[in-house]
């Protein structure tokens, strides 16, 4: 068979290494692909001499040409010449044979028919012999061959714009000579990109809301070559057509079809017939799913979360708070039991290590004006308040007590002096020995110090005073948060966020130098905070802390006490308070006030000095560890908690944020440990460990408070989807459009979506949920791309 042959086909099969006959034609495996099968390339005769190349991987010709290192013109008959196949010209080829460099006049170019392709403003490019070579224009008048350096365009290209502009139907045909036809004998708008092989997906960019009838020839090729345009086009135009002409002949096309004798009539007729390519046409729509910017759920607080009577406290409180949030009273007392024990005791959470934690915490409650948050913190720290209260009253009495010891020392001092001023006058030496003696016993009396539970609003320098009068710690009880964090940013007290920043810890030495006030040495930093903020400021900070700006150093991380329950319905609640069980949380605090480590039976820790002189305390905190089963529990909650929290799946601020519950939940389990021993009057004293019901209460609080830590970096995390949210209601509203440049939309300026990565990670968000995709188109002349917005089919007006 072999003999028989075209010499297309021997061109081909030459460069073949391996190839095999089959039914009248050839099979070999497609050098553009490589695939396993040896049968994936047909090589066949056409009807007019050429050499079909036909892959079952839908390789393109091009693609199949360039990995055969021939061209286009070599797939056709010249004239019965046995010439080697024609390679892709190379330097040395050029030089050599003066090959495609070769400047041709117009009488050089070989005899045949040409077509021009030019600018859309209609300035040639290059011209294509009908089924031959290209030759780019160089000059007037001046070809060379080939397109190195040209930019593709489409044939007829300014009548092209100017129909679909003026919203006339464009026909797509195979090659120019149709385009030809269809122009002269059907008065229609027709195109082509030259060959099957010449199309290119930036060529879409001409069709963007047109009306489009694609006419294949009938041949397999032609056929590929409409799908492959077809499905480019789906993705632009308003609708496109692929018509097979009927009665066409094996690789005829439209200009065969009316040289036959069909009518104008009848070509419109079967062009009307045929059914434009649906959405369904396009790359396949995944099904849409909802866009989700609701909060997450967290959990609620339950009265097991604290001892009794305290968890009871918190219940009937909200509830005649008419129907508050119980969380909004639970999260300020433990942040105020943690306070007023302080400096006391520390938990050594480990077996063996000497790592130690003091139960100093942080904490927020977070809800809108309108949730009772402030009135419910009120609520949860009224105890502490009440101690602070006392306290001062017994500061008032030990102030007027100091006031009379230093009258009567003043006039004790006056009468000894008067009487030693007779003895030295009389020279009685006795009498001046046991006067003086009287007078050096006399001391000044020692003032008293106030002693402190929480305050208000304090300067950093007054609050080092408070701490250096009150080293076991204070609370810095906080209306609203917002004025607090509003200061810590203004100009001049960047050291007031370092010197909060150190107080978290509990447990280290502070030193506060200031020209007038002196310096101030505070023996450990011990401090507790809590407030109240609002949902929209509160973003501010998060969004700071997820960042990479100067604000993201750990401040809100160090607020692991913080709650933001789900606003309650109103219930109107008018009962009194249960006066023992109001009676007995203030008891228990009281206690808390007097807790003595040793009798509990703490250790005491090893002081390590706070200056070079070693001048502080002796010795350190006094200290507990968990008992066995108490130890146990909190050791597989870390080896369940931390391993997540380090698997990348959060963003590095969200970890730090839990990295941090290691000391949440040794805070909580020493809390509730002192708390239970205190409301039980001290019944297991000497027991000196923290027990398994504390264990197991801290870790149910963190898994409470880890579900409404999620609610706070929600906001944050989720900017795109909320972004996400905002364009597609803007796409539902008409106002996004299938195929919008993207440009366009965030150039509207809307909220949300006002700068190119707003909408940047909008479009990722809808495409992930199968609403939107982007297209990206280029000018065939080159030049900016063009990014278009395709929605999904449901979305677009199909009016």
């Amino acid at each position: 068979m072999l003999e028989q042959v075209s010499t297309p086909v021997k061109r081909v099969l030459d460069r073949l290494e391996d190839y095999k006959e089959r039914q009248g034609e050839f099979r070999a495996r497609c050098p553009s692909h490589q695939g396993n099968s040896d049968d994936s390339l047909s090589i066949k005769t056409g009807e007019d001499g050429r050499a079909l190349l036909i892959c079952r991987a839908d390789c393109s010709l091009q693609e199949i040409l360039d990995a055969l290192d021939i061209s286009v013109v070599d797939l056709f008959d010249h004239g019965g010449s046995d010439s080697p196949p024609a390679k892709k010209a190379t330097k040395k080829d050029a030089v050599e044979t003066g090959g495609e460099d070769k400047v041709l006049s117009a009488d050089e170019l070989p005899h045949g028919t040409y077509w021009e392709f030019t600018t859309p403003a209609g300035e040639v490019l290059y011209i294509q012999r009908h089924k031959g070579a290209y030759y780019r224009k160089i000059d007037e008048g001046l070809w060379k061959k080939g397109l190195a350096g040209v930019t593709q365009t489409l044939y007829n290209l300014p009548e092209l714009l100017d129909g679909v502009r003026a919203g006339r139907t464009v026909f797509h045909v195979e090659g120019p000579k149709d385009a030809e036809t269809a122009r002269e004998k059907l008065g229609i708008v027709a195109t082509t990109s030259g060959s099957t092989s010449s199309w290119r997906q930036e060529f879409r960019i001409h069709y963007t809301g047109a009306d489009v009838v694609i006419l294949p020839d009938n041949d397999e090729p032609g056929r590929k070559y409409a799908e492959r345009v077809a499905r480019d086009l789906v993705r632009v135009a308003r609708s496109v057509k692929v018509v097979n002409l009927p009665g066409l002949g094996e690789t005829e096309d439209l200009t065969d079809w009316l040289n036959a004798g069909h009518t104008e009539e009848e070509f419109f007729s079967v062009v009307e017939a045929t059914p434009a390519r649906g959405p369904e046409e396009e790359e396949p729509w995944p099904e849409p799913r909802a866009l989700n910017t609701d909060l997450p759920p967290v959990e609620t607080f339950t009265a097991s979360m604290l001892p009794e009577p305290l968890g009871s406290h918190v219940v009937d409180a909200a509830r005649r708070m008419d129907n508050a949030a119980p969380d909004f009273i639970a999260a300020p007392l433990i942040v105020g039991a943690g306070a007023i024990i302080g400096r006391k005791l520390a938990l050594r959470p480990k077996a063996r290590d000497d790592w130690q934690v003091v139960c100093n915490l942080w904490g927020a409650n977070v809800g809108p004006p309108s949730s009772m948050k402030t009135p419910a913190q009120a609520v949860g720290l009224s105890a502490v308040v009440r101690l602070g209260s006392e306290a001062r009253e017994r500061f008032k009495a030990k102030s007027k007590d100091h006031e009379l010891d230093t009258v009567e020392k003043e006039i004790r001092e006056k009468h000894l002096r008067d009487e030693l001023k007779k003895a030295v006058k009389s020279g009685n030496q006795v009498a001046i020995a046991d006067i003086r003696a009287e007078l050096a016993e006399l001391s000044e009396a020692e003032e008293p110090t106030e002693e402190r539970y929480a305050t208000s609003d304090a300067t950093v320098e007054k609050l080092g005073e408070l701490l250096r009068d009150n080293p076991n710690g204070l609370l810095n009880d906080r209306d609203e948060l917002v004025g607090w964090l509003s200061t810590l940013d203004r100009a001049g007290h960047e050291g007031d966020r370092a010197f909060f920043l150190e107080s978290w810890n509990g447990d280290k030495p502070y030193h506060v130098d200031r020209i007038g006030r002196g310096s101030i040495h505070v023996p450990a930093l011990c401090l507790s905070i809590f407030g109240g903020i609002q949902p929209g400021p509160l973003m501010t900070y998060v969004q700071d802390a997820l960042s990479e700006s100067e604000k993201a150093d750990g401040l809100l991380q160090r607020f692991q006490v913080l709650v933001w329950p789900d606003t309650r319905p109103y219930e109107r609640v008018d009962e009194p308070p249960d006066p023992e069980t109001k009676g007995a949380v203030f008891t228990i605090f009281k206690r808390l006030a007097a807790f003595d480590a040793r009798e509990f039976g703490a250790k005491l820790g090893t002081f390590e000095p706070a200056d070079p002189e070693g001048e502080s305390e002796p010795e350190g905190i006094p200290y507990v560890r968990f008992t066995e089963d108490a130890q146990a529990i909190f050791d597989e909650w870390r080896d369940e908690f931390e391993p997540r929290v380090r698997s990348g799946a959060y963003p590095a601020a969200v970890e730090a944020h839990f990295l941090k519950y290691r000391s949440l939940f040794a805070s909580l389990a020493l809390i509730f440990e002192v708390l239970r021993y205190v409301s039980r009057r001290g019944e297991e004293r000497g027991r000196g460990a923290v027990g398994a019901e504390s264990a197991a209460r801290a870790a149910v609080w963190c898994e409470y408070l880890e579900s409404h830590a999620m609610r706070l970096y929600h906001p944050a995390l989720t900017a795109p989807t909320i972004a996400a949210s905002a364009l597609l209601g803007r796409i539902e509203a008409g106002d996004v459009v299938h195929g919008m440049k993207t440009r366009d939309v965030w150039r509207k300026g809307w909220q949300g979506l006002a700068t190119a990565e707003d909408l940047r990670q909008a479009v990722e968000v809808l495409e992930e949920h199968g609403w939107a995709r982007r297209e990206m188109l280029k000018p065939p002349g080159g030049g900016r791309p063009s990014e278009r917005l395709h929605v999904h089919p449901s979305l677009r007006d199909e009016s």
